[in-house]
């Protein structure tokens, strides 16, 4: 069984879209609007309400997108560290 690919792509609540690169989802929301998530959860995008719009550069969404990601999977690497340490 093949793995789902993790960006997300969401217009008005409905899911839309599933890509492998942050970059199509980045291309994607900048045709239609939307959001982005990171495995249906973790909401790195929100077309509108960032600081450039997406189809100015799918490249620098894609290192928002992918920032983003990385400091949540740190936050809960720290968390469950913290946690053992206790």
């Amino acid at each position: 069984m093949s793995r789902s690919p993790p960006w997300k792509v969401y217009r008005a609540g409905g899911y839309v879209a599933a890509c492998w690169h942050a970059e199509d989802a980045a291309c994607l929301v900048a045709l239609s609007g939307g959001a982005v998530k990171y495995r249906h959860r973790l909401i790195v995008w929100r077309e509108g309400q960032e600081v450039i719009e997406a189809g100015e550069s799918y490249d620098r969404a894609a290192e928002i997108m992918h920032g983003r990601k990385d400091a949540h999977v740190r936050q809960l690497f720290e968390s469950a560290r913290n946690k053992r340490a206790a």
